[in-house]
């Protein structure tokens, strides 16, 4: 360090005056007689050498302008105005500045001239910014160093530690941290001079998040001076804290020709106060910082430890297709041993499927094994050492680990990026991929076309052939002849959304109908234009599928769904006549009855349960429900026929049984086939004794004193199966207060689709158990049904409860 100093001061001392003296002493001994012709060559040598005096001035003084715009990447008017400010600021003549820019000694003044002032160079009223800066004296001697000098001292740095090292020497400051400006805004720490390893550590990269004093010198591309430590923590995120180890601190950011690229922190242990002067050289001393900073890592960027990968990510980004860096592997000789990705594309996929965040950080070779030894190993090594490009076609990959496909056909790029490389690859397209994509085409009725609008080319896909029913030998067919296949009414359609493409360069989702030979078919037409720079459509990609099928389908759906309307219709209609529901309890001998009739779904179709309660003229009650297999219109009717039939049965042998066999021998009789199950009971009041018979139905459940048992259920098939079915009959005596439930499957069967077991007795019991209790016994039967919830809403569920009250 000192002997760069010694260097510089060489220069700075002023040429000896011995010739001068000489010329003196020859003019005292000169002729008399020549005195004349004497004083007239004298001068004519004082005027010439005022004028090469004047001359050298001049021309160190551009000189130096020169060296110190290229040095701080400004004009030269910049830079010439910069010297006469620190001339002005320093009391120095702008000579000696220019001088010391230049790191040369001052040209003499020639005898009589006086010294070169900075007001006969530079005239206020021919700048557009003026310099109002007081003259201050000179700083004491070896207080501070000569700016010309410090500057000089900073051009010669060889690395960017040792210009943070000659900045914070010759500013004075305690300590130096030096930040680069990284591609997404934030601040990598390039250098630091007397800073705890703790902080460099800490602060290597400075968050984007964080409101720091180096971030808003950035943002602004202001100094910010902050000689207060409280305040600077009020308005910042300090460096260094916890234990911040500065009081005063400066943020500097210097420019990389137009652009901020980084920021010069100068840190004080003690208090410092920046005045005016103080504050200009400091930002002249940084700008030469940063430009010889710049120029270091400029000149050997990637040796210099730049983070490149983040800034080649951030490149990568905005690139389509696959493409990655890959950086060297070095083995223990140094040699390259491997290859491993440090960034890739986002649409980078490689030969397994793996995408681009998946592969960074994994090498080649443990990645693919099979590719050491051929021809695209050998081609990373050349590139490498030579950095000439190279494109490998048709490259065969090979794989032999389990799991993976076998093979696959690429074609890569190769180029070098400081010593790593640049790869690009694309994979050929795979024929049974091929052959898949028709495949679909054709199984979805789906046609493709492109139509340049430039060169008026058109390309079609085989499947749209195939939908226009026209010979591929004729070729694709104009926009002329499309709009000529489309049915008249539907001509607006397609005018409309050509015109939405062409005028408005919007895309368009149509469906229209069109001739096809001797067919009229429906597609859909799903058009996007692709425009050029200034938004004018140069091609048309369209779409098109054939729904006629589907347009078919629905409108043999839509017409079977008018008639299942009107079918329902008629049908509800039909069970409202034959199933009055009541709105209260019924109250017959014996019992009070309460009959709850829960309708499936909306539009789901008209089920075939029923009820029946009703007094006998013997004095009994006789309960009865059952189920119609089926639903529709023909259910309801058999469900209608099954209820009168019931009435006239138990008015001629009110036995349960024996009732069920009357059913079942009309069913039996009949020419079709209708299934049904049921069960019919009759209570009589004088005795408190239910005999029940059951055919293929679910057996009622018996509530008494709020515990939940199942009846025993006697034999019984279902009714409409057997000719000639015999039907036992089960005997139970009921308690003033027992009630009886009866109900249809619709109340636990579950759908198998919905992942239940079946029918589910027991669930509804458990259900049951859960809240009898909270039922009021004096409203019993319809308090219970109003709490039973189906166990599907596809099925129609009829409940009827019989509360015992004598």
């Amino acid at each position: 360090m000192r002997r760069r100093w010694a260097r510089i001061d060489r220069g700075l001392g002023w040429p000896c005056a011995g010739g001068r003296v000489m010329l003196d002493a020859m003019a005292v001994q000169r002729d008399p007689t020549g005195s004349a012709l004497a004083d007239l060559v004298a001068r004519q040598r004082d005027e010439i050498d005022r004028l090469r005096s004047a001359a050298r001035t001049q021309a160190v003084v551009e000189q130096a302008k020169g060296v110190l715009a290229e040095r701080l990447s400004c004009r030269p008017d910049e830079a010439f105005e910069d010297m006469v400010r620190l001339a002005q600021a320093t009391g120095s003549e702008l000579a000696v500045i220019a001088a010391g820019v230049l790191g040369v000694p001052p040209p003499p003044p020639a005898p009589g001239l006086p010294p070169v002032s900075t007001e006969s160079l530079y005239d206020p009223e021919r700048r557009v910014r003026q310099v109002g800066l007081s003259k201050p004296p000179p700083a004491p001697p070896g207080e501070r160093t000569p700016q010309p000098l410090a500057l000089a001292a900073i051009g010669t740095a060889t690395d960017s530690e040792e210009l943070a090292e000659l900045v914070r020497e010759h500013v004075g400051c305690d300590s130096v941290l030096v930040y680069l400006l990284e591609p997404d805004g934030g601040l990598r720490l390039e250098a630091a001079a007397n800073v705890p390893a703790t902080v460099r550590l800490e602060w290597e990269r400075v968050p984007l998040r964080l409101s720091t004093g180096v971030l808003a010198s950035v943002r602004s591309g202001l100094p910010q001076w902050l000689p207060d430590l409280e305040e600077a923590r009020r308005l910042h995120t300090v460096i260094g804290d916890p234990e911040t180890v500065w009081r005063s601190r400066a943020w500097l950011p210097f420019q990389d020709r137009t652009r901020i690229a980084g920021v010069v922190g100068l840190l004080w242990a003690g208090a410092h106060d920046f005045p005016s002067e103080e504050r200009w050289e400091l930002e002249v001393m940084v700008r030469a910082a940063g430009s010889t900073l710049l120029a270091l890592v400029g000149a050997d960027g990637v040796a210099r430890g730049r983070n490149w990968t983040l800034w080649v990510q951030h490149l990568l980004d905005v690139l389509p297709g696959s493409v990655a860096l890959l950086g060297a592997v070095h083995g223990d000789d140094g040699e390259v041993v491997d290859f491993r990705f440090e960034a890739a594309s986002p649409d980078a996929v490689d030969f397994t499927g793996r995408r681009y965040r998946q592969l960074v950080g994994r090498t080649i070779l443990t990645s693919y094994p099979t590719v050491a030894g051929t021809e695209l190993w050998a081609a990373y090594f050349r590139v490498l050492r030579t950095g000439v490009r190279e494109v490998v076609s048709l490259f065969d990959y090979e794989e032999n680990t389990p799991g993976l496909p076998q093979q696959g056909r690429y074609t890569l790029t190769i180029g070098k990026f400081g010593d790593g490389l640049i790869l690009a690859w694309h994979e050929h397209e795979d024929p049974l991929q091929l052959e898949r994509l028709r495949n679909v085409q054709r199984l979805g009725n789906i046609g493709w076309g492109e139509w340049n609008l430039v060169t008026n080319e058109i390309d079609w896909s085989d499947q749209l052939y195939v939908i226009f029913d026209r010979d591929p030998a004729l070729g694709p067919m104009s926009l002329d002849e499309i709009r000529a296949s489309v049915v008249g009414e539907d001509l607006p359609i397609l005018q409309n959304a050509v015109r939405r493409m062409l005028e408005h360069g919007e895309g368009a989702d149509s469906e229209l109908r069109l001739r096809a030979g001797d067919q009229v078919r429906s597609g859909r037409f799903i058009g996007e234009p692709v425009l050029d720079v200034q938004g004018r459509p140069v091609r048309l990609d369209v779409v098109l599928q054939d729904v006629t099928a589907m347009r078919r389908a629905e409108k043999r759906v839509f017409d079977l769904s008018e008639q299942f309307a009107q079918e329902h219709q008629v049908a509800n209609h039909l069970r409202s006549a034959v199933l009055p529901l009541p709105s209260r309890p019924l109250e017959l001998p014996g019992m009070r009855v309460a009959v709850r009739y829960l309708a499936a779904e909306q539009w789901a179709e008209v089920g075939g349960d029923w009820y029946h309660a009703f007094p006998i003229d013997d004095g009994s009650t006789l309960l009865a429900i059952g189920d119609v297999a089926g639903h529709g219109l023909a259910t309801a009717a058999a469900m209608a026929k099954l209820r009168y039939a019931l009435t006239g049965a138990a008015l001629t042998n009110p036995d349960p049984a024996g009732v069920l066999d009357v059913l079942n021998r009309m069913l039996t009789g009949g020419g079709g086939v209708t299934l049904a199950s049921a069960v019919v009971g009759r209570f009589e009041p004088t005795t408190r004794r239910l005999s029940w018979a059951q055919a293929g139905h679910p057996a009622p459940l018996l509530l008494r004193s709020r515990e939940v048992q199942r009846l025993d259920r006697p034999a019984g098939p279902i009714l409409g199966a057997v000719r000639g079915a015999v039907y036992a009959t089960a005997r139970t005596l009921l308690a003033p207060g027992d009630t009886v439930l009866m109900f249809t499957d619709g109340l636990i069967e579950q759908r198998p689709s919905a992942g239940a077991r079946g029918d589910d007795l027991e669930r509804l019991m458990e259900e049951i158990r859960g809240f009898v209790a909270e039922l009021d016994p004096a409203r019993m039967p319809e308090t219970l049904t109003s709490r039973l919830v189906p166990a599907t809403p596809l099925d129609d569920t009829c409940v009827v409860a019989a509360t015992i009250t004598a």
